[in-house]
């Protein structure tokens, strides 16, 4: 009996000094690949921490736009490479017919002139520009903002935003008005003709003699991807991520987006409504499932695992 109980307890020793010998290891593991990581960034000239943010966290907001872009620059591949289909649904219409009882593009659009037109240029032409300057100017202005947040979030809310939209097109492709409008088939249902992909914006192409939208819209490497509408899911998550003027001006800039892509028969109004729905979802997921930038007592969450380097 007392030699079972000396057994057991020398068992006990050896667990016990195991244990002891794995969690060394471990913690000299860890201790290692911590010194590894930040002589990384001093090797990179990369800080370590960024605005209270670790760096690896900070690197992880360009993931989603560096995911849209790959989707985005390369869709033709991606077309063939998933055996996705080229042929998109045509309808639609008949949906918006269901539903409103009207198309209400059309109805926007029945009155036509060449100050409309060019209104509805404006946002068109200044969306590029916003994908490219909304982000920095966050960052710019981090102070005022209160933190370096807004500027993850619109790199991580916004390229979520633009990559399920680009997955929705590759395997949903659908057509915009000026397609569906424009498109001749034959008798087996061949496509014979279609317009051009600036739609409305051709008149103001002719309207200033200089092809603009025409050069723009013939490299885009999506033809059908009505939707939902990127034009008016973008502005609208600068929207609801802190407009760069005022939330007035930053409501007024979705309403005349939207109504550019109607009158110009880019979008349908389902479209646009799919592009304010993307936006919404995606920030309630991000406020009430999962904020990998928020910040608890000034300081981000991720960065706990900080604290026990002593950064």
């Amino acid at each position: 009996m007392h030699h079972d109980h000396d057994k057991t307890a020398k068992r006990q020793k050896i667990t016990e000094s195991w244990d002891t010998f794995a969690t060394s290891v471990r913690d000299l593991a860890e201790a290692e690949w911590y010194y590894s990581k930040s002589q990384l960034c001093q090797l990179l000239k990369l800080p370590y921490v960024i605005e209270d943010y670790p760096t690896k966290i900070v690197w992880l907001a360009f993931l989603p736009p560096i995911f849209y872009l790959a989707i985005f620059n390369f869709f033709a591949f991606w077309q063939w490479f998933l055996g996705a289909s080229t042929e998109p649904w045509i309808h639609l219409p008949s949906l918006e017919i269901k539903l409103y009882g009207c198309n209400p593009h059309q109805i926007i659009s029945r009155y036509t002139s060449p100050f409309l037109d060019t209104i509805a240029a404006i946002p068109y032409l200044v969306h590029f520009l916003l994908v490219l300057l909304y982000p920095p100017y966050c960052y710019i202005n981090r102070k005022r903002l209160g933190s370096l947040e807004p500027a993850l979030k619109s790199l991580w809310c916004g390229g979520i935003v633009c990559s399920l939209s680009v997955l929705t097109q590759l395997f949903f492709p659908t057509a915009p008005p000026w397609f569906n409008e424009s498109a001749v088939y034959d008798a087996d249902g061949k496509l014979l003709y279609m317009a051009y992909n600036e739609a409305g914006f051709q008149r103001v192409d002719a309207q200033y003699g200089y092809q603009l939208f025409h050069e723009m819209y013939s490299k885009s490497p999506i033809t059908f991807g009505s939707f939902p509408s990127l034009h008016v899911a973008f502005p609208t998550v600068i929207f609801m991520n802190g407009s760069w003027i005022s939330w007035k001006f930053g409501l007024f800039h979705v309403c005349l987006i939207s109504w550019a892509a109607l009158y110009s028969h880019h979008h349908y109004l389902i479209d646009v409504i799919g592009g304010f729905m993307l936006t919404f979802f995606t920030y309630q997921i991000y406020h009430k499932v999962w904020n990998p930038f928020r910040k608890i007592g000034g300081m981000c969450e991720s960065r706990t695992e900080l604290l026990s380097e002593g950064v």
